[in-house]
């Protein structure tokens, strides 16, 4: 196995692309970087293309710091030399903690890393060459959890700030983002429609932004139940099967449970059917937000956007979601934290317990049953400073639409 030792003034990603579209890490003699061309074959296949860049940049770090020393991370890894590799991670670790300026990225990095050794030498110990070192090469892989699994190169904080907006800026920027309002930024009527759908699909759905962009133009259907005879509207969020796709940054579904169906009241689906049927016009792809040009609406432009919302806000708006958030610009992720922490507080003032509302919480947002992000939600959710329900009161904002041609 061919290792070049080099010394780069900076980290630089190398990256080259698979003949099956994955992504993997090459070295600077463009040879592939083989254990991470393994992880990526037998980890990676179910996380999002951003994702998975991310995850290689952090374990590059890694493979770039054993560089440094004139050390061959591939060759310690094929061989097990579990003692080794323990002296790369610790100098990988102490290199993260002394960082000048602190980084939260840091500990995201070191867990990447550690995951990364330990799960390419547990598939290397599950091989037949190595059975008769099978109880070994355990026990040392046990040895690393216990020495470096819970080390942290940057304390971690006491309480995640959940940027839930507040709520006199969320009426503020839906009174912006109204169609035909005073206030509104975008000057073609067809720009303000595909804004305000996107608004209510990331603010009342809780979508991410690459989730937003993926769906399909049939993505919400209407269903009869079959008890009541009432019928009822579904989002299904899901990867657009299109075969290509022309933005430069290609949004894609994040996680496998990511995938779900979300219940849509007949105000927010008629929102959609307004954009769809009059001002999203006729163009050659299946996405459902489209741009001016009649092209798949890009990351770029939602950002862009949200800017231009942003400063339409009046100062009094943009400095209380200053104090709130830490930053005077409203985000497409923030509606989503906005959207958690009320959905979370409907379901508690209903009723039900901390625990079934995370529950659902996880099934609506699209989390992994290990993810915490539901705890910080509750915690937000029961706030005293959150104190009041808000129940259906945004969707009432949008009763006028219903008197609509």
């Amino acid at each position: 196995m061919r290792c070049v030792t080099v010394t780069p003034p900076c980290l630089k990603l190398m990256l080259t692309t698979l003949p099956d579209k994955t992504l993997a890490l090459v070295d600077r003699q463009m040879l592939p970087r083989y254990w991470a061309t393994v992880w990526t074959i037998f980890h990676a296949g179910g996380l999002a293309p951003s994702t998975h860049k991310r995850k290689l940049s952090d374990i590059e770090a890694l493979y770039e710091h054993a560089e440094q020393t004139n050390v061959c991370l591939d060759d310690l890894i094929a061989r097990l030399d579990l003692d080794a590799i323990g002296h790369v991670l610790e100098a990988f670790f102490i290199s993260l903690k002394n960082l000048p300026v602190p980084s939260s990225q840091a500990l995201r990095r070191w867990n990447m890393a550690f995951h990364f050794v330990r799960d390419v030498c547990e598939r290397i110990a599950r091989s037949p060459h190595t059975a008769r070192r099978m109880v070994e090469v355990r026990e040392k892989i046990a040895t690393l959890d216990r020495l470096y699994m819970g080390l942290r190169p940057q304390r971690r904080r006491i309480a995640s700030k959940v940027r839930a907006l507040p709520k006199d800026v969320v009426r503020e920027l839906l009174d912006v983002a109204t169609p035909g309002s005073a206030s509104n930024p975008f000057e073609s009527v067809s720009t303000q429609w595909r804004m305000y759908c996107l608004l209510i699909l990331l603010l009342f759905q809780g979508l991410r932004r690459a989730e937003a962009l993926v769906l399909r133009v049939d993505s919400i259907e209407t269903q009869r139940d079959q008890e009541t005879g009432a019928s009822r509207w579904l989002l299904r969020i899901h990867l657009n099967e299109a075969t290509s796709d022309p933005r430069a940054q290609v949004p894609s579904i994040k996680t496998a449970d990511s995938v779900r169906v979300l219940p849509v009241t007949t105000t927010t689906a008629n929102v959609i059917q307004i954009y769809v049927e009059n001002f999203r016009g006729k163009p050659n792809h299946s996405y459902l937000m489209s741009s001016a040009r009649q092209q798949p609406l890009s990351i770029e432009g939602v950002n862009k956007a949200f800017r231009r919302l942003s400063e339409a806000l009046s100062k009094e708006a943009r400095h209380s979601l200053k104090i709130a958030t830490g930053t005077d610009f409203v985000t497409p992720h923030a509606l989503r934290h906005t959207c958690a922490v009320l959905r979370m507080k409907q379901m508690l003032g209903q009723g039900q317990s901390p625990e079934q509302a995370m529950s659902h919480l996880r099934s609506f947002f699209g989390w992994a049953k290990t993810s915490l992000m539901p705890m910080h939600y509750a915690k937000a959710a029961l706030d005293e400073r959150l104190n009041e329900t808000w129940n259906d009161a945004l969707d009432e904002r949008l009763e006028f639409l219903r008197g609509l041609p």
